[in-house]
C-alpha cells in the first residue's frame, strides 16, 4: 500500500504537471488531432504503408515503386497542421519529462527513472 503522503505528492506533482504549458498544450493539440477524421486517418493509412514496407523490407521484396506513396503519405503529414502540432505537443511534453526525472532525482538522491525502469513502472 502506498504511503498516504508519497500518494499525496505524487497527486499534486501530477496536477503540476497537467497544469504546465507543455503538457497542457498537448492535451490540446491531441484534443483537435482526434476530432480531426482526416488527420486521424492520414495518420493510420500512414502507419499502416509503413508497417506493410517493413514487411516487405524483411522479405526482401521492397521495390522503389513501393516506397513512393508513402513519401506521399509522409509529405501529407507534414503538410497538415493538425498533425504537425499535435506531433510538436508532443516532442515538447516528451522533453519536459527528463527534467522532471532530473527533479525528482535530485530531490530523491538517486536515478529515479534508472530505478522505475528497472522496476517495470
Amino acid at each position: 500500500m502506498l504511503d498516504p503522503a508519497v500518494e499525496a505528492a505524487a497527486r499534486a506533482l501530477a496536477t503540476k504537471l497537467k497544469a504546465s504549458p507543455a503538457i497542457a498544450a498537448f492535451w490540446q493539440a491531441k484534443a483537435h488531432f482526434d476530432a480531426n477524421e482526416q488527420a486521424q486517418s492520414l495518420m493510420t493509412e500512414l502507419q499502416e504503408r509503413q508497417q506493410a514496407l517493413l514487411q516487405k523490407q524483411q522479405m526482401g521484396t521492397l521495390t522503389q515503386t513501393d516506397i513512393e506513396p508513402l513519401r506521399r503519405l509522409q509529405s501529407e503529414a507534414r503538410n497538415s497542421p493538425v498533425i504537425m502540432a499535435y506531433q510538436q505537443a508532443q516532442q515538447q511534453a516528451q522533453a519536459l519529462l527528463p527534467e522532471v526525472n532530473m527533479g525528482l532525482s535530485k530531490l530523491l538522491g538517486f536515478d529515479f527513472a534508472r530505478l522505475a525502469a528497472a522496476s517495470g513502472l
